[in-house]
């Protein structure tokens, strides 16, 4: 289960379907896991100095003119690379001001280990309606991805849109498996009633 929760996560990264990498099953999570990292780390350093001065370029501009220009020009996948780079409260009020449809789109691209100020800073609604739209597009890998890098009542905000049936699925691909606990702590009894086992497993 560990196995191809991390082949998955690891697919996403490389942006091909977990099928392709089906000859790492015997390969040890924690290897596979390290693996991922740095793969991630390479991608997201390549070109740095472009992304660097561009993140650098940006500061001369307005945040209402960066958000278009992020949704319009730049596209979720080079906002991404560069949400790591810019100060975290330039980062956050940038976010404030995107769609959470784009939002969602960048959250799949985004390594939240380089820009866990900005995530951490970003308003409950926002959260919320971002893991909202993750949720409807059925997106475990990338919610999980994120629970390391929000506060509890953030979290709590986007288990709240997450239906029942995939929270098991979210704590499957969860980086930290003693995050699970927490998640469990902050579910209502209602909801955890129903999914102590399967959050447990």
């Amino acid at each position: 289960m560990a196995n191809d929760a991390e082949i998955r996560k690891l697919a996403r990264v490389l942006g091909a379907p977990p099928e392709r990498f089906a000859y790492l099953r015997d390969v040890p999570p924690d290897d596979l896991r390290r693996f991922r990292e740095q793969v991630t780390s390479a991608l997201f350093d390549a070109h740095l100095g472009v992304l660097e001065r561009m993140a650098g370029a940006s500061k001369l501009l307005p945040s209402p003119l960066l958000a278009k220009m992020a949704e319009r020009v730049f596209g979720p996948l080079l906002s991404a690379r560069i949400a790591g780079l810019v100060e975290v409260s330039r980062g956050v009020d940038i976010s404030k001001r995107l769609s959470p449809a784009f939002l969602a789109d960048v959250a799949a691209e985004l390594d939240p280990r380089r820009a866990s100020g900005i995530i951490a800073g970003i308003p409950r609604p926002v959260v919320s309606a971002v893991a909202k739209e993750l949720a409807r597009r059925e997106d475990w890998i990338t919610i999980a991805r994120f629970v390391d890098h929000l506060p509890d009542s953030t979290i709590k905000a986007s288990i709240d849109v997450v239906p029942d049936h995939a929270l098991p699925q979210v704590a499957a691909m969860l980086d930290d498996p003693a995050r699970i606990a927490d998640i469990a702590r902050l579910l209502p009894p209602h909801r955890l009633a129903a999914l102590r086992d399967d959050l447990a497993g």
